[in-house]
């Protein structure tokens, strides 16, 4: 791969809001960076419901000190959600939000830099 042709796709997606008892949707977002990838990656999502919860894995790397971050737009492009710098981490960090959408929203990565060695970090967005 060459520099900053990384991709961010929909991994997998369930959607259970028909079922009454346990009325769910979750989104799993997976990028792929090579080793000399710097640049942010938006995948857009088509969202009618209330995000609840935001799951994001910043996989450890060889480069030391790299930090992401993850932003969410609504379909106005205001943020709705931004995740601050986080480290690479073993443990995946987790946010409760309360966020009624309605529409497609962006969902975007963004390393501070090369991670030194391919990395596949993952956003899960878990919501009713």
């Amino acid at each position: 791969m060459g520099v900053d042709d990384q991709t961010i796709t929909i991994t997998t997606e369930l959607d259970q809001r028909i079922d009454p008892l346990l009325p769910v949707w979750e989104h799993l977002i997976t990028a792929s960076y090579d080793t000399d990838d710097t640049s942010v990656a938006t995948q857009a999502i088509n969202i009618n419901g209330i995000l609840l919860k935001v799951v994001i894995s910043v996989p450890v790397t060889t480069a030391t000190g790299t930090t992401s971050q993850v932003l969410i737009k609504d379909n106005n492009d205001v943020t709705i959600f931004d995740s601050g710098e986080l480290a690479e981490s073993a443990t995946p960090y987790t946010f409760n939000l309360f966020e009624a959408l309605s529409g497609s929203i962006d969902v975007s990565y963004e390393p501070s830099g090369a991670a030194g060695s391919a990395e596949t970090p993952t956003i899960t967005l878990r919501g009713i």
